[in-house]
C-alpha cells in the first residue's frame, strides 16, 4: 500500500462520512438542512405565554452592589461594571439558557440604575 492510496482512502472516508451525516441531519425547514440543529418539541399554546411568577426582587443598591447613600458617580460606576459583565451581546455565542440569563440580569441592572437616578434626582 502506498503513501497514495491510503490519502485516497482517508479522503474517500471523510467525505463519505459528511455525506451521510449530511443526509441524516433533520431538516428543521430553516434553510440550514445541512447542519445539526437541537430538536425541540412543539410547545403547547399555554407554554408559549407562560413565564415563571415574579419574585421579589433585590433592592437596587443590592443589584448594583453599592451602599444605599452612594452618590451619582459610584452609582455610574457599578453601574458600568455590572451591565460590562452581563451584557446578552457579550454572551451571545455561549447558549440559550446563558443567554437568557444574561438578558434577565440586564433587565434587572437597568431597572436598579433608573431607580437609583430617579432616587438621586428627587
Amino acid at each position: 500500500m502506498t503513501a497514495v492510496d491510503i490519502v485516497v482512502i482517508a479522503a474517500g472516508l471523510f467525505f463519505g462520512y459528511r455525506l451521510v451525516s449530511n443526509y441524516l441531519t433533520p431538516n428543521t425547514g430553516d434553510g440550514q438542512s445541512g447542519t445539526r440543529a437541537r430538536h425541540e418539541p412543539p410547545r403547547q399554546d399555554w407554554e408559549k405565554h407562560w413565564e415563571p411568577a415574579a419574585s421579589k426582587a433585590p433592592p437596587w443598591f443590592e443589584v448594583l452592589d453599592v451602599a444605599e447613600t452612594a452618590s451619582a458617580a459610584e452609582i455610574e460606576h457599578a453601574y458600568r461594571v455590572k451591565i460590562s459583565q452581563y451584557h446578552p451581546d457579550k454572551v451571545a455565542q455561549l447558549g440559550d439558557d446563558i443567554r437568557r440569563l444574561a438578558e434577565t440580569k440586564s433587565k434587572d441592572i437597568n431597572a436598579a440604575y433608573d431607580m437609583a437616578m430617579r432616587l438621586r434626582r428627587q
